[in-house]
């Protein structure tokens, strides 16, 4: 695990708020570029529109691993680790 510092502890905390306003118990979530996404999205048929969510790179997975073990939301198929967007996907 990580040692994070304070000011890294609020800001994945404040991340971590902004995620749970939007996010559902069906829902995917995942961190992959913008770009990347929406193609493989339209490549796979997936007609879902994501929300973005900026973040730092090395907070990516410890916000998606909180969601996925916490809250018990699922991890999408097109995560990636290391990636400086978070994305929703709605069920």
């Amino acid at each position: 695990m990580i040692k994070l510092s304070p000011t890294q502890v609020t800001e994945v905390n404040a991340l971590i708020a902004e995620i749970e306003k939007v996010i559902k118990p069906k829902n995917e979530i995942g961190s992959r570029e913008r770009a990347s996404l929406t193609s493989l999205l339209t490549a796979n048929k997936i007609e879902k529109k994501p929300l973005f969510f900026k973040c730092k790179r090395e907070y990516s997975d410890i916000v998606v691993s909180h969601f996925v073990k916490e809250k018990g939301t699922i991890k999408s198929r097109f995560h990636m680790n290391g990636q400086p967007v978070i994305f929703v996907l709605p069920s």
